[in-house]
């Protein structure tokens, strides 16, 4: 039975409430108040105020880049419009502009269209020809057209905006949205004369405001920005991108907008030949790591709970794996390949043989662009998002479905087998039983494990570097002592990761990890990289020498610090057995001093 009223719920007390949460500037307070107000109106069989909370959430949603939450929420408020015979009337058409304005802002510029069109015949019907609803209709009309790039009619759109708005003087900032959005459209057609008109209109409208700046005025800094760094006056430029930036994080933090300015002013930094700044702008900038928990807040999370609501509680939600983003490598040269949205959805077995399939294809049903971002994979780059069975996902990296439980087991794996299965970041797990494994992983490899796998690392560090190397220039075979080279190198670096206690990854990056390494990750990494660099002549014998001796030198240090071993012999081997002897497990105390898979 639906309840047309109750006094209990207070849409003015709500509306009050949540403007004083806004000015605080904190969006989610924002959604945790609306979403308990929801809850209260579902219970009670309220429509009316369903239907006003669901268009508030299915802002924030908006703001903030959930799209498909967004769309449910906007859903819901057009299903209380149908339960309240309200269909084709204005709360009709303002529900359905909202629901049209995330599929715009989501890149779905066809669909947007029709519902804006249906959102048109309704205002006409109900007499909304000089309505600023009317004139907003018409602005979001012009910002498809302009995402289509069909400017004729983006331009039309945004003046009949103008038009309408100019005629109401108690929408002002109305009018400067409107100003904002002729102006980027002729921004678009080099009128910078007309564009810089518009939007000094709008700035002034915007800075006579009273109060907190209104988060609209964004885009005209930014629009502001644009102008002048089309114009070259790089200094102006900055100045506009700088504030948009300030206002957007301020009010929604470092969402879509944010990163889109963020890549904005780079390119104005770079310009004015202000490295420090465009690098600084550039780090600002979403990594893959982001990009993945962004697309999934604004895609998967709705695709779980809305298809799979039942076995929500057990997926568990992140990206980890291989590729550069997951290790937090990435830069522009990573996104030409196996590179783009994506996130990795992990589910018990007994879940995945239920409904892994489904999942999967309810997966790849998501869009494949998002924040200008397509997903490119090669061949070999398939596979490394979508639905897991999450045993079977850790046993393709280490080979076992969880934590190995002997030592032999242990020594089996590479380390960079298992810097793959725990890089990247997990989003969500309400099970547990993904980070439950994770963390158990994470906590390195078990004492004896790690002895063993130190002593194979001295052995070759001793023998390829301190002591072949050097023999092998003398002889004059220079293509062993470039291999005795490559061999000290890999050893070297792998025993810093271990005293370290961390996990090395593959080759590739291996030098890029050494930096977040506290003990000796640089110092040890800047003598390997001239160690590499010097070529293998005999006049460069000497000087490759003592680098290699300076290495072992910090390596025999560090390994005392730890009280591994108690000598100060500089040649590593001499000090093998005495880290064997102190392996409590016989059978890896009786390998070779040399032997590991790596």
């Amino acid at each position: 039975m639906i309840n047309r009223l109750d006094e209990d719920m207070d849409l003015n007390v709500f509306f009050k409430e949540l403007d004083l949460i806004f000015k605080r500037g904190n969006i989610k307070e924002a959604e945790d108040f609306v979403l308990e107000w929801m809850q209260k109106a579902q219970i009670e069989g309220n429509v009316p105020a369903l239907l006003a909370i669901a268009n508030e959430l299915g802002g924030i949603y908006r703001v903030t880049s959930r799209f498909e939450e967004a769309k449910n929420a906007y859903s819901i408020a057009a299903q209380a419009v149908k339960l309240l015979n309200l269909e084709n009337t204005e709360q009709h058409g303002t529900t359905l502009l909202n629901l049209a304005s995330v599929y715009a802002a989501s890149k779905s510029n066809r669909e947007a269209l029709k519902l804006y069109e249906q959102v048109a015949e309704i205002f006409e019907k109900c007499g909304l020809s000089n309505d600023y609803r009317l004139a907003a209709l018409y602005n979001n009309i012009s910002h498809v057209y302009d995402e289509l790039n069909e400017l004729t009619q983006a331009e039309f759109n945004a003046e009949k905006s103008l038009r309408i708005i100019e005629t109401l003087p108690d929408f002002p900032i109305e009018m400067a949205t409107s100003c904002t959005s002729l102006a980027c459209i002729y921004l678009k057609q080099k009128r910078y004369h007309e564009a810089e008109r518009n939007l000094f209109t709008a700035e002034k409208i915007f800075k006579n405001q009273e109060g907190r700046l209104n988060p609209h005025y964004a885009a005209t800094l930014s629009a502001l920005g644009e102008l002048y760094y089309h114009t070259g006056n790089y200094t102006l430029s900055i100045q506009y991108f700088e504030q948009a930036l300030d206002l957007v994080r301020e009010h929604y933090g470092e969402n879509i907008s944010y990163a889109s300015i963020c890549r904005n002013l780079a390119q104005v930094y770079d310009k004015a030949e202000i490295p420090s700044k465009r690098d600084e702008c550039n780090a600002m900038e979403m990594t893959g790591l982001e990009l993945s928990k962004a697309y999934y807040e604004a895609y998967g999370r709705s695709m779980i709970h809305n298809q799979f609501p039942e076995y929500e509680k057990y997926a568990a939600v992140g990206l980890v794996g291989e590729g550069s983003e997951c290790l937090g490598f990435d830069d522009e040269i990573s996104e030409d390949h196996d590179f783009g949205p994506g996130f990795c959805i992990w589910l018990p077995e007994e879940i995945y043989r239920a409904i892994g399939s489904q999942m999967h294809q309810a997966y790849e049903n998501l869009p494949k662009t998002f924040e200008g971002k397509h997903r490119m994979e090669t061949f070999e780059g398939q596979g490394r998002v979508g639905v897991f069975n999450l045993n079977e996902f850790y046993k393709k990296y280490i080979g076992c479905p969880g934590v190995p439980k002997t030592n032999v087991q242990w020594m089996l794996i590479p380390e960079s087998s298992l810097c793959t299965a725990l890089n990247g970041k997990v989003f969500e797990d309400p099970l547990g039983e993904f980070t439950e494994i994770r963390n158990e992983l994470l906590k390195f490899y078990p004492k004896d494990i790690f002895l063993k796998k130190l002593v194979a690392r001295m052995a070759v560090m001793s023998q390829a570097g301190q002591y072949n190397y050097e023999r092998c220039m003398k002889r004059g075979e220079f293509a062993a002592a470039y291999m005795a080279c490559g061999e000290f190198v890999q050893s070297a670096s792998s025993a810093v990761y271990l005293l370290n206690r961390k996990y090395m990854p593959f080759y590739k990056w291996m030098f890029r990890g050494m930096n977040e390494l506290p003990l000796l990750g640089r110092s040890v990494k800047e003598r390997l990289e001239r160690l590499i660099l010097l070529s293998d002549i005999p006049e460069n014998t000497a000087q490759k020498v003592n680098l290699i001796e300076d290495i072992c030198i910090e390596i025999r240090q560090e390994l005392n610090r730890q009280e591994i071993v108690r000598g100060t012999d500089n040649f590593l081997q001499n000090h093998c057995y005495e880290v064997m002897n102190s392996i409590s497990d016989v059978q890896i105390r009786n390998l070779p001093i040399i032997y590991d898979c790596k």
